[in-house]
């Protein structure tokens, strides 16, 4: 009696190869494979739970021949794996697409639907400034709706605002996402300043050349030079400084031979002056202050005007002289 025990097994490994060979051969050949079998494959994932599988084949056959119904199939894959807003991008577009527009049962389960993702996600309209710069949100780059408006999921996100020719050029603001809310949010950045214009006027040497840059001589040839150029503005403010002194040592003079006057009329009138010698030597110490100040304003105008960068110029005087009611002072420049 001959054995048939092989004979099964043999046929089992037969069957085995050809199936592993077909299911080779059709991944191989995912490019022909017709978008209606692409389609069924994905129903028969969702249908079996298989949320991320269906939603992967959705995408593929979006891709070689996007509809409102494929859009359908990737929001309700979405809706169902929680990411709500791919499920609100999806499902919103399919009720707009007019390539193989939804019925109106797909319509009418799309708008629940999408009714629901609502109140899963925050809705914000945010505006930017400036308007050019760009926004990342966990650190990646923002994706806006078309009409402008940003999506975000359950959670807090970080929204950063860029801008390389701002100052600071970055600007960060937490959101929690609660769901349901549409809040507007305004992030700004202020432009930076301008940058100041480089300083020619101080002098240095270029790299390389041997070329010497200098500081301009002013009109009046090279009797200015950098020192002299602020030792005549020195000696012409000492010899203001000089004369005003000069006026109030004059008129402290005038002051203290007044009180001299006083005091002796009074000593002529009842036979004692007794400050008399306190009043004379502050009259000589105003007397001294009102000429050596003098003396020294002069002087210095003389040095400013020997010094002044313009040589067409007269070189500034200054002159005080005390008078019955107070100073008198010439400037000539």
């Amino acid at each position: 009696m001959t054995s048939r025990g092989p004979r099964p097994r043999a046929a089992i490994v037969a069957l085995l190869i050809v199936t592993v060979a077909a299911t080779g051969a059709r991944a191989a050949d995912d490019d022909t494979t017709p978008i209606s079998v692409l389609i069924g494959d994905a129903v028969a994932e969702y249908d079996a739970g298989h949320f991320q599988e269906a939603r992967a084949l959705f995408r593929q056959a979006h891709e070689r021949s996007p509809s409102a119904r494929t859009l359908r199939g990737i929001g309700m894959c979405s809706f169902e794996m929680r990411d709500y807003v791919e499920a609100t991008r999806a499902l919103t577009a399919s009720l707009r697409d007019q390539r193989r527009p939804l019925t109106s049962e797909q319509k009418r389960h799309a708008e629940a639907l999408l009714a629901r993702a609502h109140t899963f996600v925050g809705r914000f309209n945010v505006k930017l400034k400036p308007a050019a710069a760009s926004l990342f949100v966990d650190g990646h780059p923002a994706e806006l709706e078309p009409e402008g408006v940003l999506l975000l999921g359950f959670g807090r996100h970080q929204l950063s605002l860029r801008c390389a020719s701002c100052s600071p050029t970055e600007k960060d603001e937490a959101v929690n996402v609660s769901g349901g809310e549409h809040k507007d949010i305004e992030l700004t950045l202020a432009p930076a300043p301008p940058t100041p214009p480089p300083d020619t006027s101080a002098a240095g040497t270029g790299a390389g050349t041997g070329a010497t840059v200098g500081i301009l001589s002013p009109p009046g040839g090279d009797k200015d030079t950098a020192g002299g150029s602020s030792t005549h503005l020195w000696f012409t403010g000492l010899a203001v400084a000089a004369a005003v002194g000069a006026g109030g040592s004059a008129l402290w003079w005038r002051n203290r031979q007044s009180e001299l006057d006083t005091c002796r009329a009074g000593e002529a009138s009842m036979g004692e002056c007794l400050s008399e010698s306190t009043i004379v030597s502050q009259r000589r110490t105003a007397i001294g202050l009102t000429l050596g100040l003098g003396a020294a304003a002069v002087v210095s105008g003389v040095v400013a005007g020997l010094l002044w960068p313009h040589a067409e110029h007269p070189a500034p005087a200054v002159a005080c002289l005390p008078g019955n009611n107070g100073v008198s002072c010439a400037f000539r420049f």
